[in-house]
């Protein structure tokens, strides 16, 4: 099993599969060197912003990164099962209406009601709400 270092080199070879075809070795580069293959591959402007973050990400990401480390195979990898009897507890069953997974959609109103006594005001506030709102009909 590979450990974190392999895991970040791995994701950086995926992430920036540009860069490594056009030099297999970017991330063994200059600060200099590497913002000149970003800009070549990306075909910016060496003062553009874009560049140089991108060039502060690698830079963060080679912190933690292991090269030198075995990369991970495809049988290394397991997608995560996709049983909903595995799901986490808790965690409330998804709703099926002839084998398809439903969506639910939920929202909240915020109501700001006027300062009066008068009761038949929010009779006809909350009357309205039923009627429009709650009523099912669209």
């Amino acid at each position: 099993m590979q450990g974190l270092g392999a895991a970040v080199a791995d994701a950086i070879r995926l992430g920036y599969k540009e860069l490594i075809q056009a030099n297999e070795y970017f991330y063994r580069l200059s600060d200099k060197d590497l913002l000149a293959l970003i800009v070549q591959v990306t075909g910016v402007e060496a003062d553009n912003r874009a560049a140089s973050l991108t060039l502060s990400c690698i830079k963060a990401l080679k912190v933690f990164a292991s090269f030198d480390a075995t990369s991970v195979t495809e049988e290394e990898i397991q997608p995560p099962p996709n049983d909903y009897a595995q799901r986490p507890p808790g965690l409330p069953a998804p709703h099926s209406n002839n084998g398809h997974v439903g969506l639910n959609l939920s929202y909240t109103i915020n109501l700001n009601l006027p300062a009066t006594a008068d009761q038949a005001v929010f009779n006809a506030i909350f009357r309205s709400l039923k009627e429009h709102l709650l009523s099912g009909n669209e």
